[in-house]
């Protein structure tokens, strides 16, 4: 039979045709029509159903599109308003490379925050931008992606030294090879032994001679650095050397240095030198070319995705991998999958990656990359990188403004003494234990400041101690609008009992009050019984209109009491040394010396009137309580409870306070309670700052936050407005030791060095577990060294926390402070 007479005569047949034609295999075929590939002589047999002939049987199928969110979700970390915690990747065949510039301004993350005496960064030098040593000797920290076998380091570094100057490099405390450096900047490709990359590494550089950069000494400077596998450093190696034809792409360099012409070298140019920052710093849509990629160090929470809107050429999309520390230093892969785009959906696509199996029930810290597939030779680009999780975020609720609020500060108590933060004490507070089931506790809460004076300036002041500079000396000064003014330009009445001499008058803390007594200069009574007393009497005088109430007790400080009907609780055995009755500051001051000796009997005891005086002041609390019950006020007021530092029991080989920022002197109390809007036992996991209490209590108000804050409102944590992503509690002892704690990891940051403690197996912080946890170490280090080189200027409110930045971080980042 004539094919033309048959399809001129069968519709049915040219419908099939171009059924058929969308197919893409046999199988799809025979579901079309099945026993198509029989041979039924030469008689084409009609299906009995001509619906085949409808528009639907001929407009192609469009493809099944990439998995997406069902249902509903919010956002609980932006990766590309957090771009500057990430690290730069170059992605080759041969592995994955570590990039980073020092011409850019999250070098200080490399260089954990930059002491001033460290390193002069910014400098211009024949065209190009580098840091410069301050000195002969400096440590640049780094994270890297793959650790087996030989790699390549490669430095761009440039000798101020008119006379010779060698560069001894060692990594992880293996040395490389001494190399003798050419005047100017030069690129240096040392081999790197197999087994010395880690995770996490420490270079150590030493010059041998010094020039001068800014008429002031040194080694010589850093432009940029690059660790990785030989043969994926090799791919993307100098294609120019001073003089010489370009070399073919993936050529190795000739040579182990190679060198600048002098001064006015093309080497020195930019575009000539395939410098390996080609990704700005930048927070809005990520753009990634075949060889680049992104690393960031994120907490996976439980049922958490990765959102994401990929614009790309179909067939092409990023890869996702995430690792996890497996112990001892080693990190594994968890996750490996790429999003290509689908054929026929356009060139912009949603879809998500589940990461629920990554982070497990109760969360894990993953290092997530973000990698261009090498295979495309097209860009491509994020508009949307989101970690989200279920649900709605809780609306805020609506209640009034608190008529009353008493602020009851206990000076000196350690977090771990009270039962509801460690069940393991014997210590009894049934008064704050009631408090915290009724209102909120937040778990971990940071002093800024291991002493009272530091401690108090914070919180009054809503700042850290670089911008308050109430440090060993100073004072809190007129233009500073501390806590009380605030409140009284609301409207309430401000009174102030305060038991610590040190916040007085002369320290500026008697601004904005209108009735206020340091009960220990003038006179009055200052244990906690009196001071409830004081408290009731105020309160019951001024009950009728608004009022703010701050009552700053001491009990758990020194002088410790013995109270005859509490110290039988922690103290049974007969003793009847030094201490039966007390212990003063005079002599705990002689015992931290180290001129007056005791036994371990005398250390039980003096550990058993803290936690004595502890349940007396309890009590106080429970007397003012009932009282305000009493008056009918409970219900319309806000509480606060807090405490300025800790004291040490010789968990670190000390005792009292001021010396470190170990949990035992920063991990204190914060409850917060107010029936309308806290809900009755909740409970904050995220770090938070003493100093966002002050920012706190405006927003409980509805009234404006002073400017020259740096904390944050809290509220949005107490109402689970957060997703539960980690925030830091960051602890200082004055401008020279930080302790940032994210999760069970907390890294204690002092100059040249740093060590990290898992608290979850090492709650007393006694080992450093940097080797063993790199992530964590990376995690850490990015936020703690954000914040310390910008700890005078950073605003949590507008720039976000360390580990979470606003999307306006960059904009709002000054140049980092040397002060």
């Amino acid at each position: 039979m004539d094919t033309r007479k048959l399809l001129t005569h069968s519709p049915w047949l040219i419908a099939l045709t171009l059924t058929l034609s969308a197919c893409t295999t046999d199988e799809a075929r025979d579901k079309v029509l099945p026993g198509l590939n029989q041979e039924v002589g030469a008689k084409v047999v009609k299906p009995a159903d001509d619906k085949l002939a409808t528009s639907e049987a001929i407009t192609p199928k469009v493809p099944e599109g990439l998995p997406a969110l069902t249902g509903a979700h919010f956002a609980a970390f932006d990766l590309l308003a957090n771009r500057p915690l990430a690290h730069r990747m170059e992605v080759a065949g041969a592995g994955a490379v570590v990039a980073l510039s020092a011409a850019d301004r999250d070098f200080i993350r490399y260089i954990n925050g930059n002491y001033p005496e460290d390193w002069a960064l910014d400098l211009k030098l024949e065209d190009s931008t580098g840091a410069g040593l301050k000195g002969r000797k400096g440590t640049i920290w780094f994270p890297s992606y793959r650790t087996q076998g030989a790699q390549t380091l490669q430095l761009f570094v440039h000798n101020p030294a008119a006379g010779d100057n060698f560069l001894s490099a060692t990594l992880n405390g293996t040395a490389l090879e001494k190399t003798k450096l050419e005047q100017g900047w030069q690129i240096l490709s040392l081999k790197v032994p197999a087994g010395t990359v880690l995770h996490e590494n420490t270079l150590d550089l030493d010059f041998s001679n010094m020039g001068r950069y800014d008429k002031k000494l040194s080694g010589g400077a850093i432009g940029w650095l690059r660790l990785g596998p030989e043969a994926a450093v090799a791919a993307r190696a100098l294609k120019k050397d001073a003089g010489a034809a370009p070399a073919p792409e993936g050529d190795e360099p000739a040579g182990d240095v190679a060198k600048s012409d002098g001064a006015k070298s093309d080497l020195t140019k930019r575009e000539d030198l395939n410098l390996p920052h080609s990704l700005p710093m930048a927070q809005d849509a990520l753009t990634l070319a075949p060889s680049q990629g992104l690393a960031y160090h994120i907490w996976a929470l439980p049922e958490s995705k990765l959102a994401m809107t990929i614009v790309a050429k179909p067939g092409c999309g990023p890869v996702i991998k995430a690792w996890r520390n497996e112990g001892g230093g080693k990190v594994g892969e968890v996750l490996n999958e790429k999003r290509a785009l689908v054929e026929g959906r356009g060139e912009s696509q949603e879809t998500v990656v589940d990461l629920s199996g990554v982070a497990g029930e109760r969360g894990a810290l993953v290092r997530l990359e973000l990698m261009a597939d090498v295979t495309c030779t097209e860009a491509l680009t994020l508009q949307r990188a989101e970690l989200v999780v279920p649900g709605n975020m809780p609306a805020r609720a609506q209640a009034p403004a608190p008529k009353y609020i008493l602020f009851w500060m206990i000076d000196t108590l350690r977090a771990d003494h009270l039962p509801f933060y460690n069940p393991k004490t014997n210590v009894e507070t049934p008064n704050l234990t009631k408090l915290v089931e009724e209102g909120g506790r937040f778990n971990l809460a940071y002093v800024q400041g291991n002493e009272s004076k530091v401690s108090h300036a914070s919180l009054f002041s809503g700042m850290y101690p670089s911008r308050h500079r109430v440090l060993a000396r100073g004072s809190l000064k007129p233009h500073h609008e501390i806590l009380p003014e605030a409140i009284k330009k609301s409207g309430y009445k401000t009174g102030a009992h305060i038991s610590n001499g040190y916040i007085s008058e002369p320290w500026g803390f008697k601004q904005g009050w209108d009735h206020f007594i340091n009960n220990l200069r003038d006179g009055w009574s200052i244990d906690g019984a009196s001071m409830a007393k004081h408290a009731i009497t105020w309160a019951t005088a001024n009950k009728d209109k608004p009022f703010f109430l701050y009552v700053g007790t001491i009990d758990p400080h020194v002088t410790y009491r013995r109270h005859d009907d509490i110290i039988g609780k922690y103290d049974e055995l007969p003793y009847s040394g030094r201490y039966d009755r007390y212990c003063s500051g005079e002599d705990l001051g002689k015992i931290k010396g180290g001129s007056l000796k005791v036994n371990d009997r005398d250390k039980l005891r003096i550990k058993n009137l803290y936690k004595n005086e502890i349940t007396f002041n309890d009590e106080a609390f429970g007397t003012v309580r009932a009282a305000f019950e009493e008056l009918g006020i409970w219900d319309e007021t806000m509480v606060v409870v807090t405490a300025d530092h800790g004291d040490e029991f010789w968990e670190h080989g000390g005792v009292g306070h001021g010396h470190s920022v170990h949990q035992e002197l920063v991990h204190v109390p914060l409850l917060m309670y107010y029936k309308p809007m806290i809900k009755p036992g909740t409970v904050v996991d995220a770090g938070v700052d003493v100093l966002d209490v002050y920012p706190t209590i405006m927003d409980m108000l509805g009234k404006p936050r002073p400017e020259n804050l740096q904390g944050k409102s809290v509220l949005p944590l107490l109402l689970g407005q957060h997703a539960g992503y980690p925030e830091p509690a960051i602890a200082t002892r004055y401008l020279g030791h930080y302790g940032v704690q994210l999760q069970q990891y907390k890294l204690y940051l002092r100059k040249g060095e740093y060590q990290l403690y898992d608290r979850s197996s090492d709650p007393d912080e006694l080992v450093n577990a940097s080797a063993a946890h790199p992530l964590a170490s990376r995690w850490l280090l990015d936020s703690a060294s954000w914040f310390r080189s910008n700890r005078k200027a950073w605003d949590k409110t507008t720039w976000g926390v360390p580990s979470k930045l606003s999307p306006d971080f960059l904009s709002l980042l000054e140049q980092p402070d040397e002060k």
